[in-house]
């Protein structure tokens, strides 16, 4: 019966059909536990028997042997019935654990089966059905322990494990509180760190409190394997307990580093009257992780009903929204608006993206649960605190990694210095392959994140996407198939896609331009130039991920293009325009420009139009097809220097030579006149009366600061005229 419930367990997947088996297994194993304890109760009487007949001794007689040989001929069958009954019910055991592994697997790979919810009466109906089963198993697990516990070697059980206890809590407090010391004063000492500094200190804070705590566990947890206290199924509990211990150590060494050190060593800006209240909600966090993973895999190695499992789900679950809906609080108030220099970070858009997604997760765990979708609820609340970590880990790593290449390759840094003595390279071109190495570096890492991301808790996004693609089955209509599953990932791409352009288009602008010495036209060419290029590839790939081809491509290009012919036509035509002022750059930003009568500074080139800043402080709106079909005066393209004429008037002809003079000694005093080219000034005319015009061309830096110098010269040759005696 054994051998053909084990033969069919591959090939069975119905979960009924699974229950019945799993009866069976549990059948046999209670019936092989029986004839085991009936045969043990009989060879314990035989063996007392035996020792009253003298077995043990060294001499015995003939009478007491003969009295002897009839127990041991009759203990012996009954010891291998005993021996085979024990290896019977071991087998069922283990039979029926995978069972209801089997029947777990299967509940969880059915992430919209819905099964009773809490509040019904079925629920409490079914968990007190299997109760007394997973009872049962659960004691007899425990009883098993025990007995390998107490038959465990004396006195080195004892010894190993008193060593073993002091050497975990010499690494949890004198070498980890050492550690924790020496790295503050590596990183800066009592001070304010900054830069690199800042974050390697962060860094190694969650290096140690994540490390010395699962060391401490591992050493416990290889001593009582190596002293023989632990059973085989009890060794599954305490390495699930050490993986345990390592979670939540990370969660409250990361929460740590990010959030609650000393104000000027966290790498998150919060209110430090937040901090303590951040750090109590970690805790609770910590101790729900640890938990639930232990009575995951209690459940594996006692075999629990699925009752049992999805009963687990749900307090989980719970437990697990409700930390997370205190994290939020607590981080909403931290961040609050007011006088701490966090509000302006509370209002921007990624927390509130942040905040927003967590709030619909925990909103949607808590909706699961209440409606019985017990597996939708722990796939989304174990999501949660994976993407938490992942993101809390991946966001430490970039900030170390960036700060660390601004260090080397920054100005003085020790890479910088190097490079600039074995190249001759320039501070800019240093700074620009510091700024390409760092995003190199933060690529990877955010690529393994992305890898990691797919796989919560060992298991994978699949199974919900899995399930969601059933509902998202393709209609037909006519000869036309529309396939929601391929328009939601066609807009998701597009969603995601702009969201990547948006982002690597604001570190170039922010990063790498600052870097290169270029002028302000290049860079704005530039940026927009990436934001172009990425929203052009985002399209392209929504189109992809919708399943369209180049045929259909090719269509609905022909149909835009009959769109552009009536109603697009401007827009388009701007568009393109604004592409050639990118590449051509005939204007850029910061120019001072007159376009059909508007004058002022571009401030800003954007896709249909571009701004202009009139002297006024307003702003003009110009198509940028202006730009290229009208005539455009540029007054800063090629010369940017600006020019002031001086027109003045003496009264007498003979002192026009030292009202020159005069003239070319105000303009060499004036800062914002320019030596070369130098200053000029020409007699422009001499009336019958005697009355001489002089004409005066001076140079400035910026067509900007020719009326301000302007107004500045005729002050100060009228103040010079006056003092050598000169009639105007």
């Amino acid at each position: 019966m054994l051998a053909q419930l084990t033969g069919q367990l591959p090939t069975v997947s119905a979960d009924d059909r699974l229950a019945a088996m799993g009866a069976g297994a549990l059948a046999i194993e209670a019936r092989t536990n029986a004839q085991a304890s009936a045969e043990g109760a009989a060879l314990a009487k035989l063996d007392l028997a035996e020792k009253r007949a003298g077995a043990g001794r060294k001499h015995l007689s003939s009478a007491e042997r003969k009295a002897l040989a009839p127990l041991q001929a009759q203990a012996a069958p009954i010891a291998a019935q005993f021996a085979q009954a024990r290896a019977v019910a071991a087998a069922a055991s283990n039979l029926f654990s995978q069972i209801a592994e089997r029947r777990r697997e299967g509940f969880s790979a059915r992430v919209l089966q819905r099964s009773p919810s809490p509040v019904s009466p079925d629920f409490w109906t079914q968990l007190g059905a299997a109760s007394d089963t997973d009872l049962q198993r659960l004691n007899a697990q425990a009883y098993d322990a025990r007995i390998t516990a107490e038959g465990a070697p004396e006195p080195k059980a004892g010894l190993a494990l008193g060593a073993a206890l002091a050497i975990a809590l010499g690494l949890l407090w004198p070498l980890r509180l050492w550690l924790l010391g020496w790295g503050r004063r590596w990183t800066g000492g009592a001070g304010s760190p900054v830069g690199v500094a800042r974050s390697a200190g962060a860094l190694w804070i969650a290096l140690v409190d994540t490390g010395l705590p699962t060391l401490a566990a591992g050493v416990l947890l290889e001593t009582a394997q190596w002293s023989g206290v632990l059973s085989d199924k009890a060794k599954v509990v305490a390495g699930a307990g050490v993986v345990a211990v390592t979670w939540g150590a990370a969660i409250l060494a990361l929460g740590q580093a990010l959030a609650t050190e000393t104000a000027e060593r966290r790498l998150v800006d919060i209110a430090d009257d937040a901090a303590p209240r951040i750090r109590v909600s970690l805790w609770a966090v910590a101790l729900i992780t640890g938990a639930g993973f232990l009575v995951s895999r209690i459940n594996f190695v006692v075999g629990a009903s699925v009752a049992a499992t999805i009963a687990a789900n749900c307090v989980l679950s719970l437990a697990y929204a409700g930390s997370a809906s205190l994290i939020l609080v607590d981080f909403g108030r931290g961040r609050a608006p007011g006088g701490d220099a966090a509000g302006g970070e509370a209002r921007s858009p990624l927390w509130t993206l942040i905040s927003l997604s967590l709030s619909i997760a925990i909103l949607v765990t808590v909706g699961a649960v209440l409606f019985g979708y017990t597996t939708l609820a722990a796939l989304v609340s174990s999501q949660i605190f994976w993407l938490s970590i992942l993101a809390a880990v991946t966001y430490l790593m970039l900030r170390f990694i960036d700060d660390l290449c601004m260090a080397l390759f920054g100005h003085g840094g020790r890479a910088a210095r190097s490079l600039s003595a074995m190249f001759n390279l320039r501070a800019n071109t240093i700074g620009q392959a510091g700024v390409l190495i760092s995003a190199a570096l933060q690529l990877i890492v955010l690529s393994v994140t992305v890898s990691l991301a797919l796989t919560p808790f060992g298991q994978s996004g699949n199974l919900l996407l899995a399930n969601l693609s059933q509902l998202g089955k393709a209609i037909h209509i006519g000869s036309a198939t529309i396939s929601p599953v391929a328009i939601t990932a066609g807009i998701a791409t597009l969603v995601a896609g702009v969201a990547i352009a948006h982002l690597v288009q604001r570190w170039v602008v922010s990063r790498y331009l600052p870097v290169t010495g270029w002028d302000a036209g290049v860079r704005n060419s530039v940026g927009t130039g990436v934001g172009y290029l990425g929203v052009g590839l985002a399209v392209l790939g929504a189109m992809a991920a919708m399943g369209l081809g180049f045929a259909q491509i090719a269509l609905i290009a022909s149909a835009l293009s009959v769109g552009i012919g009536f109603g697009l036509q401007q827009i388009v035509q701007n568009f393109v325009c604004g592409v050639i002022l990118l590449i051509e750059r005939p204007v850029k930003v910061g120019d001072w420009v007159n376009v059909d009568g508007v004058e002022g500074d571009i401030r800003r080139i954007r896709v249909r139009a571009t701004e202009i800043q009139t002297f006024d402080r307003s702003t003009i709106i110009v198509p940028n097809a202006d730009f290229v079909t009208k005539q455009v005066q540029n007054k800063t393209l090629g010369d940017p220097s600006g020019r002031i004429q001086l027109q003045l008037s003496i009264a007498k002809p003979g002192e026009a030579k030292k009202a020159i003079g005069l003239i070319a000694a105000a303009a060499a005093a004036n800062p914002k006149v320019l030596k070369d080219p130098p200053a000029r000034v020409f007699v422009d005319s001499v009336a019958a009366g005697g009355a001489t015009g002089l004409n005066a061309y001076i140079y400035v830096a910026s067509p900007r600061d020719a009326y301000s110098a302007r107004s500045d010269l005729y002050l100060a040759v009228i103040e010079s005229f006056e003092k050598n005696a000169i009639a105007m």
